[in-house]
């Protein structure tokens, strides 16, 4: 042990004597006070009456006191009128009943500060960007946005913030919560579930392009399938002959949608050949 924590220890010694002697010296004084008090008034009807009285006001101050000091602790706990909660105002401000999720898909020229501008739109209407994913078209480039808005911000107030922001052909629509995460993630699962045979090659489209329709045509066997795209609408070979035509209402599917869906049609062609020499 140091020197420092025996000089404290001894200290704090020389403390507690100090503190009893104050304290049996106004116990002693105290004492005699009331002693004197009580000779000189305790004599007489008038001397008892106000040694009751005295009492009687000294309880009613102490119990003045302990009501204030409660009231004043009761306001401090309770928060001011109009106030609320920060930690309630975050969760309602994350409430999914406040917020909807929207899909913006546009037309941005493809030059310095085009895409600036939308999202400076977007953050004056208090619209959050979850997602964005951009598909090159020859000079432009079509960005999808996925966002989160405010209940106030509807299908209106969007599409003139992209019109205001230099936009074209802008088409907006209410996205579900699974179009949020990574393209490459989706497509993965969707080909290891296509490996197991947990599912189709038809949920698989409908899932991974967002689309409303999935048809399927029987082509002979002496004729190759077509494989095109024409906009909201696009064909792909199906497993074990025949095509696909995968279809969306209003958004044109673009090539790289194309060449995205075309793959994953290809490997389910493959698990089925593979499957029908074995």
């Amino acid at each position: 042990m140091d020197a420092s924590s025996g000089s404290h220890r001894t200290d704090d010694r020389h403390g507690f004597l100090g503190r009893e002697v104050l304290e049996l010296g106004t116990l002693l004084f105290a004492a005699g006070a009331a002693h004197l008090l009580v000779v000189s008034l305790g004599h007489s009807d008038s001397g008892v009456r106000t040694l009751i009285g005295l009492g009687a006001l000294l309880l009613a101050f102490s119990a003045l006191h302990r009501w204030h000091l409660h009231r004043r602790s009761r306001d401090r706990a309770a928060p001011p009128a109009g106030a609320t909660d920060p930690a309630a105002g975050r969760a309602r401000s994350a409430s999914p009943a406040e917020d909807r999720l929207w899909s913006v898909r546009v037309t941005v020229a493809d030059v310095p500060g085009g895409l600036a501008a939308l999202t400076g739109r977007f953050a004056a209407l208090g619209v959050d960007i979850r997602l964005m994913q951009v598909h090159p078209d020859g000079t432009d480039a079509v960005d999808e946005f996925f966002v989160s808005a405010p209940a106030s911000v509807g299908e209106p107030e969007l599409h003139r913030s992209v019109r205001d922001a230099g936009g074209r052909d802008a088409v907006v629509r209410t996205a579900d919560v699974h179009e949020l995460s990574d393209t490459t993630s989706r497509t993965l699962t969707m080909v290891d579930a296509l490996v197991t045979g947990t599912t189709t090659l038809e949920r698989c489209l409908l899932a991974l392009a967002a689309a409303q329709d999935v048809r399927y045509t029987r082509v002979p066997d002496r004729q190759d399938p077509a494989r095109e795209l024409s906009g909201t609408a696009m064909v792909l070979p199906a497993p074990g002959g025949g095509t696909l035509t995968v279809h969306r209402a209003d958004v044109p599917f673009t090539p790289v949608e194309f060449a995205r869906c075309r793959a994953l049609a290809q490997v389910a062609c493959s698990l089925h050949e593979r499957a029908y020499h074995r």
